[in-house]
């Protein structure tokens, strides 16, 4: 599966980069106050925004399966952890993937964990690990990556930028079940 992801991720990236040399990927965006780029007629034409459908043809083509959950929100499950993909901002134009992984672990061991953790985002620009205290009384790793997509973007550098992404999120869950 990593190679698959790569090569996928490198595919996307190539077509992003052939994309920007063309001038279709050129995308302003400036902040104006009242409003965002899109609004204010920054947007290039073409431009898309990561919208869930969006999301789920990116994810379908890399060959991977997702559904939505109870709280609407699009997820990758995989045998160790699952990815989410949240939408934030006041046109949905943030985008988050955060990974959480099924193991959990006793509240005794957060600070060793949390020191483990630290050790990686030093080490490491993406993506940023840090633990959460679910309901279940246990402690939980989770990893993110988001992006600011005000005035959208094109296809190729969203497919490119998804792609990578997930293959960052899941060496960071091979890197945790060989250090935890």
């Amino acid at each position: 599966m990593p190679g698959k992801l790569r090569n996928l991720a490198a595919a996307a990236g190539a077509a992003a980069r052939a994309a920007v040399e063309q001038g279709r990927g050129a995308v302003e965006l400036r902040r104006h106050s009242g409003g965002l780029a899109a609004r204010n007629g920054l947007a290039h034409a073409g431009a898309i925004m990561p919208s869930t459908a969006v999301l789920q043809a990116i994810i379908a083509g890399f060959g991977l399966s997702s559904v939505i959950d109870d709280d609407g929100d699009l997820t990758v499950r995989r045998e160790n952890y699952s990815v989410y993909f949240f939408h934030f901002g006041e046109d949905a134009e943030v985008l988050q993937a955060r990974l959480y992984l099924n193991r959990r672990f006793e509240v005794e061991l957060r600070p060793t964990l949390a020191l483990l953790l630290d050790d990686w985002n030093r080490s490491k620009l993406f993506p940023k690990a840090y633990t959460v205290l679910p309901d279940d009384g246990l402690v939980g790793i989770c990893a993110e990556q988001a992006f600011d997509f005000e005035g959208g973007t094109n296809p190729a550098q969203l497919t490119f930028t998804v792609g990578i992404w997930l293959h960052n999120l899941e060496q960071f869950a091979e890197w945790v079940e060989e250090h935890v």
